[in-house]
């Protein structure tokens, strides 16, 4: 494949061909902005640079300052004050074009104005997400602020990213126009987020990876090798908002002709265009600078173009401190000193979400898994596992409970409830090689 950031023209028929490249680059990203940030050209442009005016306000002789911080699952939040309002729970994402609430009951006792709708679209094979403009005095991040901040109010019970709108246990998502003004660390084993106003120093064990900003976008050159020979050098986006490893278009694939390697299994991820069924494979390696990680779990998500869909998400970035400076544009991972890098796999085969109550929620059911052979579908509300109710479980230690072979007793809520316990297992090819397959998923249904 030939990629615009490392090609070398020779003679006028290849520039040619680098500049179809880059013409064909430009225009997917323009495309997809377009219909993530607004409605039409028109109202997009509108909310992207109507907070170009913005400027952080600090306190003098402050460089530095943490942020109350929350990891749920993979996920980083930190909380964020609006109108002089405290404790708004926020998804740190640095995928997100523009800064967005929802209609959350704290949200909607501030009484936000509505302006000009949006159709706000990203992840998912299904519809855009309405919205509209809206816009807040003050937003500040422990203090340091900015005044007059437009935003992108999301009505949660019309985005087809929620099943339920009490999945929306957080109030909104801090966007690039915010982002772009600090040196972000995220530090997931300490529970800290930190802003700076000044760029980063590194430390000697930090690997330095540079990074382009494309239309508020930033992506990063990355190596992903494909197994038999099959490598492919390609701009990959870092994308905080994304809980999985890496994501590579499908349509990269099929462009290339490769060969996938081993058991690929059915999933589903979820995005402001609703839900993308895809598959998901383990791949040999992915290579950042001087930094090679090894069995990625990827998932192939679909798109018309090659360029446009290939990620890192936090449950890579979250093996390392990662600082992403954007004053620099550059990204650091400096390794924990006793945490290999390791990839979880949901070997239970449901995809979950935590609901304002407490209890999970189904949002899919892997064909592939045990759990497809008994009575769940998507809706179910899963009130205990293991006799534990659900309150009591994390998203966290959910991905822990999925990512380890055992026996499980799962309740799950429908008309009536129904408890079934089963034994999840290594799948050979995809979580565990294939030489060293264990016994297969036996499963046993109990009221």
């Amino acid at each position: 494949m030939l990629s615009p950031a490392s090609y070398k023209p020779n003679g006028s028929s290849d520039i040619r061909l680098l500049r179809g490249k880059l013409v064909l680059r430009f225009t997917v990203i323009l495309a997809f902005i377009l219909t993530t940030t607004g409605c039409g050209i028109i109202n997009s442009i509108k909310l992207r640079n109507s907070n170009d005016h913005l400027k952080p306000l600090w306190p003098t002789g402050i460089q530095t300052v943490g942020i109350e911080t929350h990891y749920l699952g993979e996920k980083p939040y930190i909380d964020v004050t609006l109108n002089g309002v405290d404790g708004f729970k926020f998804l740190v994402d640095t995928g997100a074009s523009v800064t967005i609430v929802m209609d959350t009951p704290k949200i909607n006792a501030l009484g936000l104005t509505r302006g000009y709708d949006l159709a706000m679209a990203g992840w998912g094979e299904e519809e855009k997400s309405p919205a509209y403009q809206t816009q807040v005095d003050t937003l500040s991040l422990s203090g340091i602020g900015f005044t007059n901040v437009n935003l992108a109010f999301l009505p949660t019970s019309t985005t087809k990213y929620f099943l339920d709108p009490s999945e929306a246990i957080y109030d909104g998502v801090i966007g690039h126009d915010i982002m772009h003004h600090f040196s972000w660390l995220f530090d997931k084993k300490a529970n800290r987020i930190a802003i700076s106003q000044t760029p980063h120093t590194p430390s000697d064990e930090a690997i330095e990876i540079p990074f382009d900003t494309f239309f508020s976008k930033i992506d990063i050159e990355g190596k992903i090798d494909f197994g038999n020979g099959q490598t492919i050098s390609h701009k990959i986006i870092i994308d905080t908002g994304s809980r999985h490893y890496l994501k590579v278009a499908s349509a990269l694939i099929d462009n290339e002709g490769i060969v996938l390697p081993g058991k690929p299994i059915t999933a589903a991820d979820f995005g402001l265009s609703g839900r993308d069924v895809h598959q998901r494979v383990t791949l040999p390696s992915l290579s950042l600078g001087e930094l090679k990680l090894t069995n990625i779990k990827t998932n192939l998500i679909g798109g018309d173009f090659e360029d446009d869909f290939s990620v890192i998400g936090s449950a890579l970035l979250n093996q390392f401190v990662s600082v992403i400076d954007y004053h620099r544009e550059k990204l650091y991972l400096i390794p924990y000193s006793d945490q290999p890098f390791k990839t979880k796999y949901n070997l239970l085969g449901l995809e979950l979400r935590k609901l304002v109550s407490g209890n999970f929620i189904v949002r899919f059911v892997f064909p592939d898994m045990v759990t497809a052979h008994q009575d769940f579908q998507e809706g179910d509300l899963i009130t205990s596992i293991n006799g534990k109710p659900s309150q009591q479980i994390s998203l966290a230690d959910w991905l822990n409970l999925s990512a380890s072979p055992d026996t499980y007793t799962i309740c799950r809520l429908r008309q009536q409830e129904l408890c079934v316990t089963l034994t999840s297992g290594q799948i050979e090819g995809y979580s565990i090689p294939v030489s060293s397959a264990k016994p297969t998923i036996s499963s046993t249904p109990s009221l």
